[in-house]
């Protein structure tokens, strides 16, 4: 699946960013709002993982926006948040969430779970993706 990351935590995003790579998925990342509305605006992504609090904005109003257009408005979204004091209705714009830290098996779980769902292949490429959207 393509997935792209959404945190401004380099480190943390690069380390889920190799648990998916190790999961047999294509990863990409941004660290900022703006990144992952350009990427996502003309990439179609399976799954977006965004962290709620960005420097440049919130990760709930990202993925608002990029239900409204681009390539990716049909990908599960999911919100990442350390933050402990965040229930279930705080993540409208999001399929779910996950609390930080975020752990291989959890990923796994969640990534597999949306896979089945969305009928897509265990390594499925992204122009296959592209052309089962347009068709």
């Amino acid at each position: 699946m393509q997935i792209l990351v959404l945190d401004d935590d380099h480190d943390f995003a690069a380390g889920l960013t190799a648990l998916i790579e190790q999961m047999g998925h294509e990863p990409s990342i941004a660290h900022d709002c703006e990144t992952a509305r350009a990427l996502a605006s003309r990439q179609l992504f399976d799954v977006i993982l965004a962290d709620v609090e960005l420097p440049d904005g919130d990760g709930r109003h990202i993925c608002n926006r990029l239900r409204l257009n681009g390539a990716s408005q049909t990908a599960y979204m999911v919100a990442m948040t350390g933050r402990s004091d965040l229930g279930d209705n705080e993540f409208p714009s999001f399929d779910g969430y996950l609390r930080k830290p975020v752990t291989y098996d959890l990923l796994e779980r969640v990534l597999e779970e949306w896979r089945v769902a969305a009928g897509l292949s265990r390594h499925r490429r992204m122009d296959e993706a592209h052309v089962a959207k347009i068709t």
